[in-house]
């Protein structure tokens, strides 16, 4: 009996053990991220439709919504210091925004950089970010809820630089008046 029970205590231990081992899902949409292309003046437009998508971000930590079951589209937005961008999307289906700084995570849960959900069906979602640091990618998500919530959408996007001071030497304002 007292082999049975060692054997079984065993079994659960090496269990454990093996489960433990195994790496977490990866998960990975820089392949299917669409680059960011715009025009002179910083604008992009786009249109798609998220039931095209793949279901890459199930998990995210942005505030009061975490998962969302449905498929997404995504975007890479190359941000140089201190510029920021504003994404306007109208979407025929239920989606949410959400701007992130990586395309692959280990496990689940993506970084929220920042994040909007404040419609539902139908909606128009609008999200903002401004890159703090160093040049930087970043990816906008347009994730629908539920597959059910997918649908068609348009993108409206405009990136804006930081508005640099003029400075004047006080040497320049001297050789002026020379």
């Amino acid at each position: 009996m007292n082999r049975m029970l060692v054997g079984a205590v065993a079994g659960v231990i090496v269990a454990a053990a093996a489960a433990a081992a195994m790496p977490p899902p990866v998960y990975d949409f820089c392949g299917a991220a669409t680059a960011v292309a715009v025009d002179p003046a910083g604008h992009a437009a786009y249109a798609g439709d998220t039931c095209d998508g793949d279901n890459q971000v199930l998990d995210h930590l942005c505030g009061g919504f975490v998962t969302h079951m449905g498929h997404e589209d995504c975007y890479a937005i190359p941000l140089a210091p201190g510029q920021s961008f504003t994404a306007e999307v109208a979407h025929g289906g239920d989606a949410a925004l959400l701007v992130t700084d990586v395309c692959i995570v280990f496990g689940t849960m993506y970084p929220c950089l920042a994040a909007a959900d404040a419609t539902g069906p139908g909606g128009v979602e609008t999200v903002s970010y401004a890159n703090p640091g160093l040049a930087a990618t970043v990816y906008l998500v347009i994730d629908s809820h539920t597959t059910a919530g997918c649908g068609a959408y348009t993108l409206d996007l405009s990136i804006q630089s930081e508005v640099g001071e003029e400075r004047a030497s006080f040497g320049g304002i001297k050789a002026a008046y020379r």
